[in-house]
């Protein structure tokens, strides 16, 4: 996991670029696999390993596992944090993971599997200095995902972040000392905080639960990422 996070921490992962989200969907063959996005950067759920350079993690697992079941395969694309709903609601992707927040604003234009997890938002800060809290973010410089749930919930108690199109660039910036405080995914924070002497994680602020998304109305492959949650919660 330690090669996981010098990736992230210095901002080696790419991301790619989607589509506006009103583009045509290109055609597909039936039996073509099915693409799911990520940005690849919320370990342990979705990450490059550096070994192989390919996209892993859990919430791959879970959807090979449901795309299997389907008879069909899947392929794996990055994709700024942004880009991931509209992708499927265009039919760009027919899945988007990368720690997604299952919220009712986003079921509006996406379904999504059952809950996988349940996690939170945190802030990540200097070792030694003071806890970032939701009421002192205010007074600081809090660098966070854009259009991300943590961007949400930061605009929405009155704190104005510096928003970042990933999760690199923004520990990027904090390690530069061009923000104070990064708040994001609270299973990412504690490990980048246990692989880094330096950074702390602050206690949970939030408490949210993460859904693979897929296309409205896509009843088959919701009940197979369903399924394969359940089998995967079983063992």
């Amino acid at each position: 996991m330690k090669r996981v996070i010098f990736l992230l921490a210095m901002g080696l992962a790419a991301a790619g670029c989607g589509p506006a989200p009103d583009a045509a969907a290109p055609a597909r063959a039936p039996d073509a696999p099915l693409v799911l996005v990520t940005t690849g950067q919320t370990p342990p759920y979705s990450y490059r390993d550096e070994a192989t350079g390919e996209i892993v993690g859990a919430e791959i697992d879970i959807a090979r596992a449901a795309t299997a079941k389907l008879g069909r395969g899947l392929e794996v694309r990055t994709a700024r944090f942004p880009e991931l709903l509209p992708m499927v609601g265009s039919g760009e992707a027919d899945l988007a993971a990368s720690g997604i927040t299952i919220t009712e604003g986003r079921r509006q234009t996406v379904d999504f599997s059952e809950p996988y997890a349940t996690e939170g938002g945190m802030f990540l800060y200097r070792e030694g200095g003071p806890v970032p809290t939701i009421a002192r973010a205010e007074r600081m410089c809090v660098g966070t995902i854009d259009a991300s749930t943590y961007d949400f919930y930061l605009t929405s108690h009155g704190v104005d972040p510096q928003r970042f199109d990933t999760f690199d660039a923004a520990m990027e910036a904090f390690r530069a000392g061009r923000v104070d405080t990064v708040f994001y995914d609270s299973c990412t924070a504690r490990i980048v905080a246990e692989e880094s002497a330096d950074v702390a994680a602050s206690p949970l602020e939030t408490r949210e639960n993460f859904g693979i998304a897929v296309r409205k109305g896509d009843a088959a492959l919701k009940a197979a990422l369903d399924a394969a949650i359940a089998e995967r919660r079983a063992r």
